[in-house]
């Protein structure tokens, strides 16, 4: 009895959810603070753009907190309805580096508000909001940083390799068998024509 395995490799890869609404992104912790970041990004604009201090930074801190109004939302957009996970890319990094340039800008806004607070009411309060801003998004960094940490952890189930051995096995001996029987059928039918031409020229010779 012979014995022969194969072994037989699929690979199954698990698909991304679909785009669609994350209901339960918003009243998670890292979609709250991104509404609340860009109430506060509204705030601080409002505040900025009730007296003129354009040349003494005010520009800055509207730049600051426009720009980030708009990426905010953009990335809360994107989480809400599940796009990452369509993207190529490790976007859980580049939140985190998007994080850390923010915090460094909101960090000299907020520097540049206090320091412009005493020419008017409402720079201070836009030195306040500016200052809650900065730590709501260095709170957010955090968060950035753990999903970034958790992204890169091994054994995530992107890729499950499945190998399978079987192991068919094949009764030789009927096949000698069969072969066996073969040829003497054979043989015998060798024979009898033999034994028919003989008789045949035997015949001939005679007439």
């Amino acid at each position: 009895m012979e014995t022969t395995a194969y072994e037989h490799t699929t690979e199954s890869r698990v698909e991304p959810p679909p785009i669609r609404p994350m209901m339960n992104y918003p009243k998670s912790v890292p979609g709250i603070l991104k509404i609340v970041e860009v109430v506060l990004c509204i705030l601080v604009l409002i505040c900025s753009s009730v007296v003129y201090w354009y040349h003494y930074g005010g520009g800055w801190v509207q730049f600051v907190a426009a720009s980030a109004m708009v990426t905010t939302a953009i990335l809360f957009i994107f989480h809400f309805f599940n796009v990452f996970s369509r993207l190529p890319g490790p976007w859980p990094f580049i939140e985190f580096i998007y994080y850390c340039v923010y915090d460094l800008l909101w960090s000299i806004a907020a520097i540049v508000a206090a320091f412009r607070a005493p020419l008017h009411s409402a720079i201070g309060a836009t030195a306040f909001f500016t200052f809650v801003a900065l730590v709501l998004y260095l709170l957010d960094t955090y968060f950035m940083y753990r999903a970034w940490k958790t992204f890169h952890q091994p054994g995530g189930p992107a890729v499950t390799t499945t190998s399978t051995t079987t192991t068919y096995e094949t009764r030789t001996h009927v096949y000698f068998m069969f072969n066996f029987c073969r040829q003497k059928y054979l043989y015998k039918e060798r024979q009898f024509l033999m034994r028919l031409v003989n008789h045949l020229v035997s015949s001939k010779l005679f007439d």
